[in-house]
């Protein structure tokens, strides 16, 4: 632990987790080049954005920043925290502060990366499962990647609550789920209202038969 207090030990950790959560690597990425990031393309401060509108070698650094973000909060809560539920609310506080970063006027990007890293330390193989088998069903119904991933990540809760055996996992990713759904709320509401359909330029070409 940092400080003997438990309680102002777990509110500095949580603290600190928002912080270095809100490192701003596709702003600083698009400053290098001379590009406000979140006034060009999706305006997304995130991987993604960086990749289209950047360049991507640039969108691929900021997504291993990104998805590091999480990985070393989660890392440092489990070393830090003494206690098994710490890390999982420290990610949740990486991910507001990616989504809401404190250095840039709380802009930011959608989580995803940065919970990504988090699960990548704190259950691994679930990873497998969310990615491989719930997302993609849930794409190839929606046609749309931004309600694949909301519907993804909370079906995910149920998942992985049974997967790690604790009802706190549920609620870990239905507070993610509730970050990225808040970032997304536009692009959800006009899903169902303009009928918009949306997958990532990417994932059209690799997955083209299913689109």
């Amino acid at each position: 632990m940092i400080v003997e207090n438990f309680y102002l030990n777990t509110a500095i950790i949580l603290l600190a987790s928002y912080f270095i959560g809100a490192f701003p690597s596709a702003y600083i990425a698009g400053r290098i080049k001379g590009i406000s990031i979140y006034k060009t393309g999706t305006g997304n401060v995130g991987g993604m954005n960086t990749i289209s509108s950047v360049g991507l070698v640039p969108g691929i650094i900021v997504a291993i920043i990104d998805t590091g973000k999480g990985f070393l909060i989660a890392f440092l809560a489990s070393k830090f925290s003494g206690h098994s539920l710490i890390p999982l609310w420290a990610v949740v506080a990486a991910v507001v502060g990616h989504n809401w970063m404190v250095y840039i006027g709380f802009r930011g990007g959608k989580g995803v990366a940065t919970f990504l890293g988090g699960l990548l330390f704190l259950s691994p193989w679930s990873i497998l499962f969310l990615y491989l088998i719930i997302i993609p069903i849930a794409m190839v119904l929606t046609k749309d990647s931004y309600l694949s991933t909301t519907t993804g990540f909370f079906v995910f809760g149920f998942f992985i609550w049974i997967w790690e055996g604790s009802v706190w996992w549920l609620l870990f990713s239905l507070l993610i789920t509730l970050a990225y759904g808040i970032k997304c709320a536009s692009l959800l509401k006009s899903y169902f209202t303009s009928r918009r359909r949306d997958i990532y330029p990417v994932i059209k070409k690799m997955f083209r038969p299913f689109f």
